[in-house]
């Protein structure tokens, strides 16, 4: 039951994680906050059940359990609505704030996630009969749960939401959960009801308590650091696989399996470790030893050649190009086993802890919500403050000193062990010899040589890698999250993106741009002598201070008019709570070409943001997207009765299209655009042919086009390419 229980939870966790997005934001600030706020409620429901399981009878126990699961399911068929409806649609306009972004999001999962966290204490009390082996029973329960928490998040991320969408997959989480309270409640017709018997106070009594607080500590850091180090990995493994829909499930699976294995196998063993305390601390220096060299490996084994140094340029991830066995052995090396030996901690603090029967429940409690709270805390500090401060090898270093401390802890013990000295070697070599955070980054881009600028904070990286030796004059590739995003000079097909709304429109006097890249599209974007202003919305800010140190450098290419013209407003934000907050109406919108595949690209290629847009146009407006699959064309067919296509843009409005190519060339044959375009290194020649060449269709002539499969939040279909169906 508590496997299927963990199922279910993760199924839960991945849906509501994108779902609470749309509210909190589209960036990696975001997710720290919701993960943050989901554990958090965890530990005050572990807290809430440990203190009350040890007044229930085993019966009574088991029933508490399988009520917390209807409980679960019956806010799970809500949950849809409530996260969608009443918090996304109802209170965006609180979402300026993160502060009121978390109280918000904590509020909307404290009664799903206050039920999981009780679970384990009272199932805790109901399985265990007597102290002797108590650790291994709870040990075994909390595997089995987590085990089933590491399959729910690879079928949920991997199959279920890619196939039939989040609220689907939400009400199958519902279903399990009933299933389980079903399953409990039969199991409790065979229990004793009888009422647990009072506690005895005991001398020993106080003692024991101190004991449990100071292991609570010891776990508190724990969880600290593990959570910690998967940031590290999301922000690792993310750029690795070039940032798509599939990467957050796939490094949450490993963990949670490789979690799971060392729960089961501690469980199996732990009769036999005489000194929980100085395993404890091996445990723990062992483990960051094991991530420290699993991101040593990724930088060694491209500069020595045994992992390619092109993935960044190669997509090992795409439909065509997967390659199953190099992910496998990044995860199974990264991931699999600093988790696998974290699993061990459990097991052993509940032996150490585990004094009598009558206090059971509420030193599971404890010692959970310490785990759990630190687990938050990990994720919040290394989320929000660690990857802004020091980036993320320097995150990865602070995490070696602690595990360090852990290593020295066991050291300095009269017990001691040999062992204790390789992973404690291991971690002074790390403080002392890992690399900067602008070294490590060029390896994993592939780079020797080559001049590049590199930027990292809490909303993401960014590189730009120079092809030249004089900054002034060099082109660049600019890499976001590890995905090839544009080049300087301009691309052509992102200055044609960019320029062919306002040459369309007559009046295009305010442009919006959603995203930026090098700045190719928004730099087109103010082509037009009528445009007075171009809004350019980029969410991860390290572009903009990629962009910022290639100007100061001398660069050029248009760059610098985009950052310093007083045409241009460059904010950093998410596009979509931007323009749902912007009291604007404009004449233009564009969003940059962005890979359907990249993680969370379906919030920019949805009906319901299609439908947004359109209601963020003036009168005649225009919209202008890449055209990147047939259904987000008819996704975008459904929702704007103008469209018109000149391939690879489509371009909607609610009034006919005047597209002319003949005004698009008189307008280029300005003098004051050619200087424009000149001052880029745009080829306006080039720029023409595209214009004059590119083939135009009307698809929409004054009504919508309905389609039966779209893109919507509920269901971003291009973006599971995996799962892609016609």
């Amino acid at each position: 039951m508590f496997f299927l229980s963990g199922v279910a939870a993760l199924i839960y966790q991945t849906a509501w994680h994108r779902l609470l997005g749309l509210f909190a934001g589209a960036d990696t600030i975001a997710a720290a906050l919701v993960v943050g706020a989901f554990l958090l409620g965890l530990g005050i429901g572990s807290l809430a059940a440990g203190l009350y399981a040890d007044r229930l009878s085993r019966r009574a126990a088991l029933i508490a359990f399988a009520i917390c699961e209807v409980g679960i399911a019956a806010f799970a068929l809500l949950s849809p609505w409530l996260y969608y409806d009443v918090i996304y649609r109802g209170l965006l306009p609180l979402a300026e704030s993160r502060a009121v972004i978390f109280a918000v999001v904590f509020a909307g999962l404290l009664w799903p996630t206050f039920l999981m966290g009780c679970s384990l204490p009272f199932l805790s009390k109901a399985v265990v009969s007597q102290i002797a082996g108590s650790a291994q029973l709870i040990g075994w329960l909390y595997g089995l749960n987590t085990l089933g928490a590491g399959v729910g998040a690879f079928f949920g991320g991997w199959y279920l939401i890619g196939t039939v969408g989040f609220d689907k997959a939400v009400y199958l989480g519902a279903l399990i959960n009933l299933v389980v309270a079903g399953g409990g409640l039969l199991l409790a017709l065979g229990l004793d009801m009888e009422a647990a018997q009072p506690v005895q106070k005991k001398v020993a009594a106080e003692t024991a308590d101190g004991v449990v607080w100071r292991w609570s500590l010891l776990v508190f850091i724990s969880g600290f650091l593990i959570v910690a180090l998967q940031i590290v990995w999301y922000r690792l493994i993310g750029v690795l696989l070039q940032s798509n829909g599939y990467s957050f499930s796939l490094v949450l699976t490993v963990f949670l399996l490789g979690d799971a294995a060392g729960l089961l196998v501690g469980a199996r063993v732990i009769d036999r470790i005489a000194d929980p305390r100085r395993f404890f601390f091996l445990m723990q220096g062992i483990a960051t030893a094991l991530a420290l060299a699993g991101a040593w490996f990724v930088y060694f084994g491209i500069g020595a050649g045994i992992l390619p140094a092109t993935f960044v340029d190669h997509d090992i991830m795409g439909p065509n190009t997967a390659n199953p066995a190099l992910i496998l052995l990044l995860l199974a090396i990264v991931v699999l086993p600093a988790s696998f030996i974290m699993g061990f901690s459990f097991p052993v603090v509940q032996k150490a802890v585990q004094r009598d029967l009558d206090r059971l429940g509420s030193r599971v409690g404890l010692v959970q919500l310490a785990n759990i709270v630190g687990n938050s805390m990990g994720s919040l500090v290394a989320g929000l403050l660690l990857l802004d401060l020091v980036g993320t090898a320097g995150t990865l270093k602070l995490l070696v000193a602690i595990g360090l401390a852990f290593a020295v802890l066991q050291l300095a013990g009269p017990r001691a062990t040999r062992w204790a000295y390789i992973p404690a070697a291991v971690l002074v070599a790390g403080l002392a010899l890992f690399p900067g955070g602008e070294a490590f980054w060029r390896r994993l881009h592939g780079l020797t040589d080559e001049k590049a600028i590199v930027a990292e904070d809490k909303t993401g990286l960014s590189l730009l890698k120079m092809s030249g030796k004089d900054s002034r004059d060099e082109g660049g590739r600019l890499y976001i999250q590890g995905h090839s995003q544009s080049r300087l000079p301009f691309d052509t097909v992102h200055a044609y993106l960019g320029a062919i709304g306002p040459l369309t429109h007559d009046a295009p006097r305010r442009v919006l741009v959603i995203g930026s890249g090098t700045g190719g599209t928004p730099y087109a974007a103010g082509l037009n002598p009528a445009t007075e202003q171009v809004k350019v919305i980029e969410i991860v800010a390290p572009v903009i201070e990629t962009l910022k140190t290639y100007t100061a450098a001398g660069g050029k290419s248009g760059v610098d008019e985009l950052l310093s013209s007083r045409r241009f407003d460059v904010t950093v934000a998410d596009g979509r709570h931007s323009l749902a907050l912007d009291p604007v109406r404009y004449d233009v919108i564009e969003a940059d070409a962005i890979l359907p595949k990249t993680a969370l690209s379906g919030l920019l290629n949805s009906r319901e943001f299609f439908e947004q847009v359109r209601t963020k146009l003036a009168p005649g407006g225009i919209y202008v997207q890449w055209a990147p699959t047939e259904r987000s064309v008819a996704t975008f067919r459904s929702v704007f009765p103008y469209v018109t296509m000149i391939h690879p843009a489509m371009l909607g409005s609610d009034r006919p299209i005047p597209y002319s190519r003949e005004k698009i060339a008189a307008l280029l044959a300005r003098p004051g655009v050619a200087s424009h375009l000149t001052a880029a290194r745009i080829d306006r020649a080039e720029l023409g042919r595209w214009f004059e060449d590119k083939k135009i269709e009307v698809l929409n002539d004054g009504r919508t086009v309905p389609t039966d499969s779209p893109n919507t939040d509920f269901f971003p279909r291009d973006e599971y390419y995996l799962n892609r169906r016609p």
